[in-house]
Formats: C-alpha cells, sequence, structure tokens
C-alpha cells in the first residue's frame, strides 16, 4: 500500500509532464503557471529528502530544478509587472521599459526548450524516486510537526516585514507537508484557511514590492520622456499606497493569529 508522500509525488509526476506538454502545445500563461505549481511542489519534497538523506545524492535533481523553475520564473516576474501596468494603464513604462514582444520572446525560448525539459523532468524525478519509495512515514510526520511549530511560532511573534517573505515560503511548504501525512478524514486541517489567506496577501505584497524594485533597477525615474516622467510620477503613487494597504492587511492577519493565543 502506498503511502501518502508517494501518492503525492505520483501525483506531482503526472502533472508535472501533463502540464508540460500543455505548455508545448499552447504556450500561454495558465499553462505556464500550473507548470510553476507543480514544480514548486516537487521543490517542497527535495527539500524535505534533503532534511533525510545526505544532501550531496540529491544535490543534482535540487539543482536542475532550480534552473528550470528560475527560467520559467523570469517569465513570470515580467508578467507580474505587465499585468500591472496594463491594469493601470501606464502605457508609457510598458512600452520604454516592458514591451509586450519581450515576453513573448521569452516564452517562445522556453517553449523550443520542452524537448529538452522533458528529459531533464525525467532524470530529476527518477532520482528522487527512489527516495520516495524508502521513506518511512514517520519522517514525513515528524518533518511536518516541525514545520507547522515554525509557522505558528513566526506567526505569533512582531515579524519585520524583511521576514514575511520567508514566512510565505515557510508557510506554503507546511501546506505541502500537510498531504504527505495520514489524516482520520480529508480537508481536516483546521488551519489551513488562514494560513493560505496569510501566504496570499504577503504574495500581493510581495508582488508589489518586486514591481518597485524592478522600476528602481531599472531607472524609469531618470527617462528624459516627459510621458515617462509622468507615468512613473503616477505609478509610483499608486505603488506606495497599495504596498501601504497590502502591508496593513499582512499586519493585520498576524495580529489576529496573535488574538487567538
Amino acid at each position: 500500500m502506498q503511502t501518502p508522500l508517494e501518492k503525492y509525488f505520483a501525483l506531482r509526476v503526472k502533472n508535472l509532464f501533463n502540464h508540460l506538454h500543455d505548455f508545448e502545445l499552447k504556450g500561454d500563461d495558465v499553462s505556464l503557471h500550473d507548470l510553476r505549481v507543480e514544480m514548486k511542489k516537487l521543490r517542497a519534497i527535495i527539500k524535505f529528502l534533503r532534511n533525510i538523506y545526505p544532501n550531496q545524492k540529491l544535490k543534482k535533481p535540487a539543482h536542475m530544478l532550480r534552473n528550470i523553475f528560475q527560467d520559467a520564473g523570469y517569465i513570470r516576474e515580467f508578467q507580474i509587472i505587465l499585468q500591472w501596468l496594463q491594469k493601470n494603464q501606464f502605457g508609457e513604462i510598458e512600452q520604454a521599459y516592458y514591451p509586450g514582444k519581450n515576453i513573448e520572446e521569452m516564452i517562445e525560448a522556453f517553449k523550443k526548450n520542452t524537448h529538452h525539459l522533458k528529459n531533464n523532468c525525467k532524470e530529476i524525478t527518477d532520482a528522487v524516486s527512489v527516495f520516495i519509495n524508502g521513506t518511512n512515514e514517520i519522517l514525513a510526520e515528524q518533518y511536518f510537526v516541525d514545520l507547522n511549530a515554525q509557522v505558528e511560532k513566526l506567526c505569533r511573534k512582531n515579524l519585520p516585514q524583511t521576514e514575511w517573505h520567508e514566512l510565505r515560503k515557510l508557510i506554503k511548504q507546511r501546506i505541502y507537508a500537510y498531504n504527505w501525512v495520514q489524516h482520520e478524514t480529508e480537508n481536516d486541517d483546521p488551519n489551513f484557511s488562514y494560513y493560505n489567506k496569510l501566504q496570499e496577501a504577503i504574495g500581493l505584497w510581495h508582488d508589489l514590492e518586486f514591481i518597485k524594485e524592478s522600476f528602481s533597477q531599472k531607472q524609469v525615474y531618470l527617462s528624459q520622456d516627459i510621458e515617462v516622467q509622468k507615468d512613473f510620477n503616477l505609478a509610483w503613487d499608486k505603488l506606495n499606497a497599495s504596498l501601504k494597504y497590502r502591508e496593513k492587511h499582512v499586519e493585520e492577519m498576524l495580529s489576529r493569529q496573535v488574538l487567538q493565543d
């Protein structure tokens, strides 16, 4: 009989190759997003396994998967900025610094590499499966209990903004790890809703921080184009106002958890 971890891993492998196939056919935002989600879940499994087994044995598949995830991540990051600019109608900044043709080229380049990606994913999943099949259920349970304690501790302290993103990654790892242990009934995680909403709130805040950082790196504020300058001033004000709102929302959610003690 398969353990929850074995079942979860088998589903991840199936979905990973299905989404790779979908992306190869469509090359759209949805299939790329689904592919990245599956890679996140697979990376979470590898992270767990590297806590148990000698790090060197899983170093290669972890490195290979990280490289694929990063390549897809560059496209995702560009999409986040482009979607924000289009939603708020900052067309001058978009045209000057984030033209749509750039993302089309990035997606096409990633799409052309799909055959190579499939081979790499096969090598990764084959290597990981060896460890999955030999992992005792108790180790997964202990890992989840430890993760849950870490998340609870961080949510019950006055966490500075500099640690929010790391908290989000830890929450996601905890949410994934919940699926690797036995439960009496389905969906019986009493804290899932809160943690999921919290990590989503941090994600929205982090996206805005990333857009601000990108604007600074590209030095949009130094543009000599009057129309771009106008757009930038409005965009900067919009970003700061949105960030304040998102920051307050995350702080309120963290305070809510403290009040539940």
